[in-house]
């Protein structure tokens, strides 16, 4: 191939992929707008955006950094379930860019462009990651955090040092199952000869400064707050072997299930009678081994499932592939090279053409599964609470008892305040856990008065005033609303205790 045909080849194969995300993107984002209720089931993705409203350290469930990127993302677009979809259609997009320059170091544009199709036909790097949260947010945290761990590889240069730092640090303040991927690339940079020359040079020395130096602020924080997310993720799980094995085995197992989509695309590229060789080449997996880069993949591949098992066993916590999404991200890569290169070659184009009909399909099933929900009564959490219509009303409430005042603040059940705080137009802020004691980094008696709280709690609920008493002292009498589901069935009562502002 001629050098002008090979820059031709490689602009055809960046314009096929960069068209690819973007067409995922406008095709998961529609499809969660047309097929779901509420943004998710157990009231998540609004909780995300409540925290991160706060710019804490933390929160007592959580680091925070996902809070973060959720409110700078709705501090330029509207509160709108729309926009949340897509984010978090983006937010997938980024772990596709970062698949497709991971690719890029062991393979031609066809095998960039298929590792990004097999990333995109796994359910945990996209219908799954449609609800934003801890476990979507690492995904592309991860995925960048090793694109820029081969640049250092590659070149050494400060400016990679920092971003691994940086991208350290914003894994570790997205879940601390984040410590997996971190101790598999310390590892590997130990181990690996070539690649421990970069650790203990100025590069490695950068990467420590930087990490140590970012995430300081949370550390005090956990000290600050008694360690509550650390607190809160040990207790999970009820600690039983035969649940925890159990879990584990189910891990083990689902972890290859969630492939079988892009298995399938891979074999499809080679699927003709008329054409003769293996439908695999394994070979292109064990050359990997020839190069630091290659070793750091595997690394990358493997390291971080192991490490997840052994996690579990050691924390007695019940695993579950969703927790893990991130690990899935390698495995794209590794199934793009599998495939022969000749077929690749000559049958890229039927890879592409599964991706446009099943981004197409996804688009068209969209009104088909919002038909389907709404014909179900009373859902479980939060699927069918009209979490923006009791927003609405709260915010009438206030206006006409507080002029309208922003910045008040919001208490009781949760999904019901953390709704408010994402939908209100008067910008509530939540009493973190509905508890005056996990708040206290923020909020304090005088505040709470100076500003106006309310409280909106399910009728019944017990316990749910305990917060606002402790702020504010005795509430006014509550006002009873009843709310019927997204979908007309089912209904809840609830109670709202309005406490005008005291400027």
């Amino acid at each position: 191939m001629e050098r002008s045909d090979k820059i031709a080849f490689a602009q055809g194969k960046t314009a096929s992929i960069v068209g690819v995300i973007l067409l995922f993107v406008l095709a998961l984002t529609m499809h969660a707008a047309f097929s779901k209720l509420n943004l998710d089931q157990y009231g998540d993705m609004v909780e995300n955006y409540a925290w991160g409203a706060l710019w804490q350290w933390g929160t007592y469930k959580h680091p925070p950094f996902f809070g973060w990127t959720t409110a700078a993302w709705f501090a330029v677009f509207p509160h709108e379930n729309w926009a949340y979809f897509l984010f978090s259609a983006v937010n997938c997009a980024l772990t596709f860019a970062a698949v497709w320059r991971i690719a890029a170091r062991f393979g031609d544009g066809n095998v960039q462009l298929m590792a990004v199709i097999c990333a995109m036909l796994m359910p945990p790097l996209s219908f799954l990651a449609i609800k934003y949260n801890a476990n979507s947010a690492m995904t592309p945290i991860w995925a960048w955090l090793f694109v820029f761990y081969l640049r250092g590889l590659e070149g050494r240069r400060i400016v990679d040092a920092v971003m691994i730092g940086l991208l350290a640090t914003a894994a570790m303040l997205t879940k601390y199952h984040s410590g997996v991927v971190l101790l598999a690339l310390f590892l590997h940079a130990s181990f690996d000869k070539q690649a421990r020359a970069a650790l203990l040079s100025t590069f490695g020395l950068t990467v420590l400064v930087v990490f140590f130096v970012t995430i300081a602020g949370h550390v005090l924080w956990l000290f600050e707050h008694d360690f509550l997310p650390i607190v809160y993720a040990a207790e999970q799980g009820d600690g039983e072997w035969l649940h925890i094995f159990t879990k584990a085995l189910k891990f083990v197992v689902g972890v290859p299930l969630y492939t079988i989509g892009a298995l399938l695309v891979a074999l499809l590229v080679r699927h003709d009678k008329s054409e003769k060789g293996p439908a695999f080449a394994p070979g292109n997996i064990a050359r990997l081994r020839d190069s630091v880069q290659g070793r750091a993949l595997l690394a990358f591949s493997i390291l971080p499932f192991i490490l997840t098992i052994i996690l579990g066993f050691a924390a007695q916590a019940e695993l579950s592939a969703v927790w893990v999404l991130p690990i899935f991200t390698p495995i794209a890569v590794l199934i793009a090279l599998l495939v022969p290169q000749q077929w690749l070659q000559r049958n890229i184009g039927r890879a592409v053409t599964v991706a446009v009909i099943y981004l197409l399909g996804m688009i068209a099933s969209g009104p088909v599964i919002a038909m389907l929900d709404r014909n179900y009564g009373e859902f479980e959490s939060f699927r069918n609470v009209p979490l923006e219509a009791v927003s609405d009303r709260i915010d009438e409430l206030w206006l006409a008892e507080s002029g309208g005042a922003k910045g008040f603040y919001v208490a009781g059940s949760r999904g019901l305040a953390d709704g408010t705080s994402f939908y209100s137009r008067y910008a509530p802020l939540i009493v973190d856990g509905n508890s005056a004691e996990y708040a206290k980094g923020y909020l304090t008696p005088e505040l709470a008065r100076q500003k106006g709280l309310v409280l909106v709690c399910f009728k019944g609920e017990s316990k749910c005033t305990d917060a606002s008493t402790k702020l504010v002292g005795p509430l006014p009498a509550p006002q009873d609303l009843q709310v019927t589901g997204i979908n007309g069935k089912g209904s809840w009562d609830l109670q709202i205790w309005l406490v005008k502002p005291q400027n």
